[in-house]
């Protein structure tokens, strides 16, 4: 039927238009109300709501339990902590860039600065204080360190709505990156960490996918952080007689596996995240010497990521000495017949705003059974620990 009345078709054009907006509205037609209605389910752990937000090719590469395990905003925690971190985190929704089908919005994020919340109660531990009690006080009276930045959740048009897109096995392939920089930091071998950050990052540049801002920023402030120990390595290295190594000795442990133990005490003034120690063994002499083989310990390692307050991360700090003890892993035939020497031969300062913990009274050093003929080593500042090879092993009971 053919409307001639102005009047009358102009009411039906207001209808319709009103109809379609509030279809619009109920069906998250628009990219910002999408990206709430994400946002919003996660904060009420609305996680079946989360998943059908996705889009077909993300729900294809992910079942709903896989998803749980990992969902694109939310904290990388563990169980334990996911819930009580997550109802810590401020989403603001901004601004959307929109592109035919494809739209990216802004999410302004505040949440807990987890890597210097933990170090920071960890470094103000008292001996009947518990991590995890004071960390929920904190949660409760919002006292801890925040960090705000802005991520983005990126959405795809599917069948009339908003759909958002995460894409899986990119960020699979990008999260490996991220772990093997960690690793290669810790192994000091800033070259390749550095890569692999800028790796990652350059492919986060590649697709506006979800979480991709936000990962990019953490990732950036990690570069960083590795950036300035290699820059530090000449510093680093003039600093390594302050650490006064003593008591040392090659014993076997109570696995009957052998190790050396002993004592390190930072006499500087800079607190220390890593401590590398190398140990060489030696064959004959002067001339004739000869190193069969090196082997590499880190006795000192403090995480860079938060560890769900899962164990002290405590910085090795000016005055403090630690027992240290590690097994070792040459052939026991190398074990037997060379000569060992430990040592440090790399170091990282603590690159952590967080506030230093008072150097701790020195503990007791694990037991083990000390080889025969065994005596603690006299160490020179900064000079290598010369170790006796172990005697050979008594021989095996006869049958």
């Amino acid at each position: 039927m053919k409307i001639t009345n102005p009047v009358a078709r102009t009411r039906v054009f207001v209808i319709a238009a009103l109809a379609t907006a509030l279809i619009a509205g109920c069906m998250g037609h628009t990219p910002q109300r999408a990206a709430g209605n994400y946002v919003g389910a996660l904060k009420l752990f609305n996680y079946s709501a989360c998943y059908q937000a996705l889009s077909h090719q993300d729900q294809v590469d992910r079942t709903m339990d896989q998803f749980l395990s990992h969902i694109p905003l939310a904290p990388d925690v563990s169980k334990d902590w996911f819930k009580t971190i997550l109802h810590a985190v401020d989403f603001q929704v901004g601004d959307a860039k929109v592109d035919g089908d494809k739209a990216d919005v802004t999410i302004h994020v505040t949440r807990p600065e987890l890597s210097l919340w933990e170090r920071t109660i960890d470094a103000s531990l008292g001996p009947n204080d518990i991590p995890d009690s004071i960390a929920q006080k904190q949660i409760n009276d919002q006292s801890y360190p925040k960090l705000s930045y802005d991520d983005n959740i990126a959405l795809v048009q599917q069948g009339g709505e908003w759909k958002i897109f995460v894409d899986f096995p990119a960020k699979d392939k990008i999260e490996q990156m991220h772990k093997d920089a960690i690793a290669a930091y810790h192994q000091h071998d800033y070259d390749k960490a550095i890569s692999l950050y800028q790796q990652a990052i350059a492919e986060l540049d590649k697709e506006q996918a979800t979480g991709n801002a936000g990962m990019k920023f953490i990732y950036n402030r990690e570069q960083t952080d590795v950036q300035n120990a290699k820059n530090q390595i000449p510093d680093a290295q003039a600093y390594i007689p302050k650490i006064v190594l003593s008591d040392v000795d090659m014993k076997m442990s109570q696995s009957r596996v052998p190790a050396i133990f002993g004592k390190m005490t930072n006499t500087g003034d800079k607190a220390i995240d890593e401590v590398q120690f190398t140990v060489t063994y030696w064959e004959g002499k002067g001339k004739k010497k000869t190193q069969v083989f090196t082997e590499v310990h880190t006795p000192v390692a403090t995480p860079l990521e938060f560890t769900d307050f899962a164990r002290p991360v405590l910085p090795f700090v000016p005055g403090e000495t630690r027992n240290f003890g590690f097994k070792l892993t040459a052939a026991p035939d190398v074990q037997q017949k060379a000569t060992p020497d430990l040592n440090i031969t790399s170091i990282v300062f603590t690159q952590s705003s967080a506030p230093l913990p008072k150097p701790p009274m020195p503990t007791p050093t694990a037991t083990a059974t000390p080889a025969a003929g065994a005596s603690p080593a006299a160490v020179a500042p900064g000079g290598p620990a010369p170790l006796a090879p172990l005697p050979p092993p008594p021989p095996a009971p006869k049958k």
